[in-house]
This record gives structure tokens, C-alpha cells and sequence, in this order.
């Protein structure tokens, strides 16, 4: 079972302790890391997507950091991702020795005012996203629920997990934007349970479950038809589902698409990693420089295909930061729209 984090040392302290040792590591020629673990947090539950690329991550990542500083994973479960993402951005020391993964939602949280969150995602150190995501939508085999169309003139219950999850938001979006018909129950504490509540027939389905988890563990469930494949929450089709369509295919107008492109705009980075704000130049260089080195190594390649977990399109932190920025220059007039529809704060 992964460790849960604890707490945190005060930012100020840590800003100091950080540049205090990287200057003293620079004067004594040696690798700042030498000899330091780094805590890698991840939201969400203890047997999801976030937990599985955090592993896969933690296990090559140390490697290309000089120093090889040993590697530890912890979760901060709790409303999805949102807490973890809350614990990086306060509480977690800007020294190098904490960083995280949350979901993709992470980009637009604060854009969209979404409750409950106490960080802006601009201001993060983003190390980059191992994988594009595409995640879908589906339905259990014994439910009514057969296509997307079907969930436009019955009832659909799903289950998720807080008000940034995915699971939550997606088919909150497609009730108001669209006229869906889903009933949501929130409040699991990660994909896998909400599929445990599903084949249990308490949920008809989820309208938000990665591909890549899916891929990971339970392409059984697809091979053997327990599962309807409805739609991709994705601006771009996954290749293995040429036939499922995408949610902008849904869209009836204009500025019906352009509210769903910025809405999923965040499955672009499907799986980011990020370091706490005030984290000193020096050491963000390592981080970035360490993670821009994973994603083109070979070994870490092989591995992740060994556990059939998807490599897409991932990105380097500049380029995380140069979507974030993208999504910030939305026009008003189309973030205004996307804004009554994703806002949270009537959801029960």
C-alpha cells in the first residue's frame, strides 16, 4: 500500500534551505540530489491510472537526475486529484524533494472556478505529461444504455469522483451543453471503485474512465462485451477506437464546439507531474531536464509497453505551460459560456 503524505515545511524555509543547498552542492562539485529521496504524491486511489504512471514513472526517474536520488511514491487521496494538487501548491517543500501528478483538470481549475481549489495552475512548476489522454465513456453491458444516443433520452447513472474529476465534470457538461440525461453520483474515491460499483449494477456506467487504465488491466472487459464504449472525451480519436466518436461530434453548432474543445482541451495533458511554486531555477533545470530525458529513454519506453500503459504524444514542461497559457487566452465570449456550464458550485 503507498504511503499518504503527512504535511509540509513552511515555503519561505524551504526556498532557503533549497538555494542554500544547491549553491553548497555547486561550490562542492557534487549532485544536489546525492544522497536525498524524492516523495512523489499522487491523487486519487491506491489502484487508478494516477498511482499505476507514478510508479511507472518513479522507477526510471531517478536515474537520470544526477545524484540518483531514491524515488518513493504517496498518496493524497481525496475529491479526485484536488487535494493532492492543494497539498503540492501549499504545503509541499520547494527543495525538489516533493513533486506530483494530478488529473489533467488541474489546468483549468482556477479558469473555471471550480470550488474548494487554493492554487493557480500557472504558477506550478510543470515537468511535463507522460501521455495525451483519451478517456471514455461507457456502460455496463446489462444496462439499457447502449450508445450515446441512448443516454440523450434515458436516464444514465454514473458515478465519480470530486468536482474536478472528470467522471464529475464531463457529464455535468453534457446535461447542461447538451441535454444529456445522467444522474451523477459523486463522492469515489477513484476510478476502479466506481467500476466496482458498476459491475455490481448500483451504476449504469462512467462517463469518464482513461483509456490508458482501461488498456492497463481490463481490456478483458472489453474483449468479452461487458462493456459499451459510448464516446472519447479527447479533442483527437485514440487509434485503437476509430469507431467510437469523439464528444465534439456531438456538438450541433459553433459555439457548442468551441465550448467542448476548451472544456477537454485538458486531456492534452493526461498525466502531468509538476513541482511546487518558488522551487528554485536550479533545481526545476534537474527536474525538467531529468523528465524530458524519461520520456525518450528506451528502457522507460519498453517498460511502460510491458505494462501496456500509453505513451501518446507526451509533453515536455514548457509545453504544458504553453497550453495552460493557450487556455487562458480564450476568448471571453466563449470562456463566459464554458464557465456557466462547468460551474460547480450548484452540483450535488
Amino acid at each position: 500500500m503507498a504511503a499518504q503524505v503527512k504535511g509540509g515545511i513552511g515555503i519561505v524555509a524551504g526556498i532557503a534551505l533549497a538555494v542554500l543547498a544547491v549553491s553548497s552542492a555547486h561550490a562542492a562539485d557534487a549532485p544536489y540530489f546525492k544522497g536525498r529521496t524524492i516523495s512523489l504524491i499522487y491523487g486519487g486511489g491506491e489502484s487508478g491510472g494516477y498511482v499505476t504512471y507514478a510508479r511507472l514513472l518513479a522507477v526510471h526517474y531517478g536515474r537520470h537526475i544526477p545524484g540518483n536520488p531514491r524515488m518513493i511514491v504517496k498518496g493524497a487521496p481525496g475529491a479526485g486529484t484536488l487535494v493532492a494538487a492543494n497539498y503540492i501548491y501549499e504545503l509541499a517543500p520547494p527543495d525538489g524533494t516533493e513533486i506530483g501528478t494530478v488529473g489533467g483538470g488541474t489546468a483549468t481549475a482556477e479558469l473555471f472556478k471550480t470550488p474548494n481549489i487554493r492554487f493557480d495552475p500557472r504558477k506550478f512548476v510543470w515537468l511535463g505529461s507522460l501521455t495525451s489522454e483519451v478517456s471514455v465513456g461507457l456502460s455496463w453491458h446489462t444496462t439499457a444504455i447502449k450508445t450515446i444516443q441512448d443516454a440523450f433520452v434515458r436516464q444514465m447513472i454514473v458515478g465519480g469522483g470530486g468536482p474536478t474529476s472528470g467522471n464529475v465534470l464531463f457529464p455535468v457538461v453534457l446535461n447542461r451543453l447538451l441535454g444529456a440525461k445522467f444522474k451523477i453520483i459523486p463522492g469515489y474515491k477513484s476510478s476502479a471503485e466506481v467500476m466496482l460499483a458498476v459491475e455490481r449494477g448500483e451504476l449504469d456506467g462512467v462517463m469518464s474512465w482513461n483509456y490508458s487504465s482501461i488498456r492497463a488491466g481490463h481490456m478483458d472487459l472489453v474483449r468479452d462485451g461487458k462493456l459499451n464504449l459510448l464516446v472519447q472525451f479527447a479533442l483527437k480519436k485514440h487509434k485503437d477506437l476509430p469507431d467510437v466518436p469523439l464528444v465534439t461530434d456531438l456538438a450541433t453548432n459553433g459555439d457548442e464546439r468551441s465550448i467542448l474543445e476548451l472544456v477537454f482541451s485538458r486531456q492534452e495533458m493526461g498525466r502531468p507531474f509538476m513541482a511546487p511554486p518558488a522551487t528554485p531555477p536550479a533545481v526545476a533545470k534537474i527536474l525538467h531536464d531529468a523528465f524530458d530525458a524519461v520520456i525518450a529513454d528506451p528502457a522507460f519506453l519498453a517498460d511502460a509497453e510491458r505494462q501496456r500503459l500509453d505513451i501518446n504524444e507526451p509533453m515536455s514542461g514548457a509545453q504544458v505551460d504553453e497550453l495552460i497559457a493557450e487556455l487562458y487566452r480564450t476568448p471571453k465570449p466563449v470562456l463566459d459560456k464554458a464557465l456557466a456550464i462547468t460551474d460547480m458550485s450548484t452540483f450535488k
